[in-house]
């Protein structure tokens, strides 16, 4: 039914895409589309796509965004009749899916046991095969095979699957789950994961008496009693759905999962506040866009404190406080030498600069190119209804919680720097009110000694050279504290705005990106110590022969430090590596399992097909944790990871240790960075660690691959 709606929905959106830069977007309905309105919806369309301009259809070519086939789209949608249309647009507007009688009454009463595990696992092995594609069958038992050659360990078969599902390949992951439980029923990471597998793709009453057994065998675990909440979720039990959801979060307060859906039950109670309140939970420890849109459809604007952020700034990124220059002179004698000093600094900076703006060009060559092919990779897979951020995976997240850092604590960073830009105006407004009251004072010294030198006169040069020294040194002295005091005041706002802004591009900007910032950066630095006003006076005229000249000190002008994202989060897991890089998240396929024939892009599977959201939490355990259950959220012990996901991937990753304990890691307290310097963690989950899947919020209108796997 979901699909019906899309089509509409598509038709709706066709005259407003890119197509939109002629004609105002129409605002969205509040009643679903008739027949009727889709027919003339597609006639608008088509109109908007013959009217476009030649230039703009080449552009969108080069971009990868292809014009629909509305003959194609018409033939689909005409036999939608409006009672379907009606009924898709109010699954789609549900807030809480319906009571599922059928299912439920399909679950067993009876409590699974140790004995009755086995061959309930395998009755369940048995319904999600047949629903997998051929080619995710024939895979699947390729890797499993692979796997159990490699490890023969049901601890690595398990946190295979779980790797694939991190990766998107959630049907791959699926088979070869399935058979890790075959293979030990008494693998209780691997029951729990399996099971959330299982809900998180449509089949909900199978997943319901394993987790049961779970939560027999560990009670007052939070994500065993989550992933019960969301199953009876997803099957329209709203009481046993909220009961268990509200048992989860006393035991982990900012349970990401089960706060999110128990916010949805709360809207359906027309609860506003306590929605507002689950969300907030929600995403305080785990960010997603979707939440943070949600907050929105709510009516609350997210804020810093919202979010928790742990990855540490490092106080001088660019290395701006080891830049020095030449002192301000104060007197005559030392203007002299520091006027040649300052010449010096100028050029090396100037230098510098020409060496910079050459490297601006060529990284802003790379990035536009770089551009184009993002933008390609976003509009291409769009038109098959596949979301591609357009951003680095933190930046949303980034902009909200390190917004401050662009802005000012207090908003007010804008207003501040042009104050102090303002000061040094003032300041140089201020020499030149010296520089007046030096020339008067010249004119007098010059009237006092005019009839003193001369054939047969006193002849006083060392003391007309006191007098004129100690008027220019006056003037040296007012007007150079003045203007030092000024830049001084105006460099340490603009050592800490670009090394906050640097830091900030780390995470909201590309790779490429990132590196013409940092450049910008450096070239404003050189550029504004470069420019700094200095005001030098010669030694008077009379005091030729007198003073002793000075030789300038040689310069050598600082080094950048290399800014380059230093905090690195990896999971090795049986068939590839998962790697967070500040802002990048890359996989990356096992050698063994490419063989094999698996692509990153096999069938082009993604998140949306399969489920809406979920959370993965992962331990240096060295056992399955057949003792101590699946990990949960709110544990802190050993080291770990969690991660959060919704329908495309990867949208946080958060580093978990306790204090004292370290894996490839320098030590970390309470989930949060220790300090400046330390690196992030790298956890390998083979035949030794723990994964935990923790189930999220189900579609009110079930779409997972596991639809068939109940019959009525």
């Amino acid at each position: 039914m979901r699909k019906i709606l899309c089509i509409a929905l598509m038709i709706l959106a066709l005259s407003f895409q890119v197509l939109a830069q002629s004609k105002p977007k129409p605002k969205a309905k509040e009643a679903p589309p008739t027949q009727k309105e889709i027919e003339e919806m597609m006639k608008e369309a088509q109109k908007q796509m013959d009217e476009l301009d030649p230039e703009a259809k080449k552009m969108m070519d080069s971009m990868g965004f292809k014009m629909p086939d509305m003959k194609a789209i018409q033939k689909s949608v005409s036999g939608i009749s409006d009672a379907q249309l009606k009924e898709a647009y109010e699954n789609e507007n549900r807030i809480v899916p319906l009571k599922d009688i059928s299912r439920i009454a399909s679950i067993s009463k009876a409590p699974l046991t140790n004995s009755t595990m086995a061959p309930y696992l395998l009755a369940a092995h048995n319904k999600v095969i047949p629903l997998l594609k051929p080619a995710s069958k024939t895979k699947g038992e390729e890797i499993y095979k692979q796997i159990k050659v490699q490890y023969n360990s049901d601890v690595a078969t398990g946190n295979t699957a779980a790797g694939l599902w991190m990766m998107g390949k959630a049907e791959l992951a699926l088979y070869v789950m399935g058979k890790a439980c075959l293979d030990n029923p008494t693998n209780t990471d691997n029951l729990n994961n399996y099971a959330s597998m299982l809900s998180m793709s449509g089949a909900e009453q199978l997943s319901v008496p394993v987790l049961n057994y779970l939560n027999k065998r560990f009670p007052k675990n939070s994500t065993v009693l989550n992933n019960i909440g969301q199953a009876w979720f997803g099957l329209g039990d709203m009481d046993k759905a909220n009961a268990y959801l509200d048992s989860a979060i006393r035991l982990s307060a900012y349970h990401p999962q089960a706060n999110y859906t128990k916010s949805f039950i709360e809207e359906s109670k027309d609860h506003k506040a306590a929605a507002i309140d689950a969300a907030k939970r929600s995403i305080k420890k785990g960010y997603s866009n979707k939440k943070e849109d949600r907050l929105n459809n709510l009516g609350y604007k997210l804020k810093n404190d919202d979010i928790n952020w742990n990855q540490p700034m490092p106080a001088d990124a660019l290395g701006l406080e080891k830049f020095k220059w030449p002192e301000y002179p104060m007197n005559v004698m030392q203007s002299e030498v520091l006027e040649k000093e300052w010449d010096i600094f100028k050029q090396a900076c100037q230098q510098e600069l020409d060496r910079l703006t050459s490297q601006q060009n060529t990284l802003e060559e790379k990035m536009i190119t770089a551009n184009q092919k993002r933008m390609q990779q976003v509009m291409q897979p769009s038109q098959k209804g596949v979301l591609v951020s357009p951003m680095p995976l933190l930046a949303p997240k980034a902009v909200i919680k390190l917004k401050y850092l662009i802005d000012g604590k207090d908003g007010h960073l804008a207003f501040n720097y042009q104050k102090k830009t303002e000061a040094i105006l003032n300041a140089v407004k201020q020499t030149d009110e010296f520089e007046d009251k030096l020339s008067t004072a010249e004119k007098a010294i010059a009237l006092k000694y005019e009839d003193a030198f001369g054939e047969g006169k006193s002849n006083p040069f060392a003391t007309a050279c006191s007098d004129e020294n100690t008027a220019r040194n006056v003037f040296l002295s007012s007007s150079n504290k003045v203007l030092r005091e000024s830049y001084v005041d105006f460099f340490n706002l603009l050592r800490r705005k670009l090394n906050d802004e640097v830091y900030y591009s780390q995470y909201t900007q590309w790779p490429d990106e990132f590196e013409v910032a940092k450049v910008h950066a450096k070239i404003i630095w050189l550029g504004s110590i470069m420019q700094q006003k200095v005001m030098f006076k010669e030694k008077s005229n009379w005091c030729s022969g007198v003073m002793e000249e000075k030789q300038p000190k040689a310069f050598k002008l600082a080094a950048f430090d290399d800014v380059h994202c230093v905090y690195h989060s990896q999971l090795k897991t049986p068939v590839g590596t998962l790697s967070m890089d500040c802002s990048r998240w890359t996989t990356t396929l096992d050698l063994k399992i490419v063989k094999l024939g698996l692509k990153q892009d096999m069938d082009k599977e993604t998140f949306g097909d399969q489920f809406m959201s979920c959370s993965v939490e992962i331990g240096i355990g060295t056992s399955a944790g057949v003792n101590v259950g699946p990990l949960k959220a709110e544990a802190s012990i050993g080291a770990g990871l969690a991660a959060e996901f919704d329908r495309n991937g990867l949208t946080d990753l958060v580093v978990k240790t306790s204090a004292g304990v370290s894996a490839g890691t320098d030590v970390i307290s309470d989930g949060s960075m220790a300090g400046v310097g330390v690196s992030d963690l790298s956890l390998e989950v083979g035949v030794k660690g723990q994964v935990s899947l923790i189930s999220g919020k189900s579609s009110v209108e079930s779409t997972g691959l596991l639809d068939g796997a109940f019959k009525k």
